[in-house]
């Protein structure tokens, strides 16, 4: 799986303050069902990792949030 480049400040801006629906599966064996608690459990997860952070599960558990959103907000609004 590509694993993106983002920065975890660009995960930041790009997650945080927004509103998700419930159940969205991030891969075949992890749905979330509350995004508010997920999000602020990785995130603190990932400021306390002290290595590389693309090494961090928590990273790459937001990564994979993070397309997993795009890929239904991409779903939802037909192209032009």
């Amino acid at each position: 799986m590509y694993i993106s480049k983002m920065t975890l400040d660009d995960l930041k801006k790009a997650l945080q303050g927004k509103t998700f629906s419930d159940n969205i599966q991030i891969n075949p064996d992890t749905t979330v069902v509350d995004a508010t608690l997920f999000l602020r459990v990785q995130f603190i997860e990932c400021d306390n990792w002290k290595k590389e952070i693309e090494k961090c599960p928590a990273y790459v558990r937001l990564v994979r949030f993070y397309n997993a959103v795009n890929t239904i907000e991409n779903e939802k609004s037909p192209l032009d």
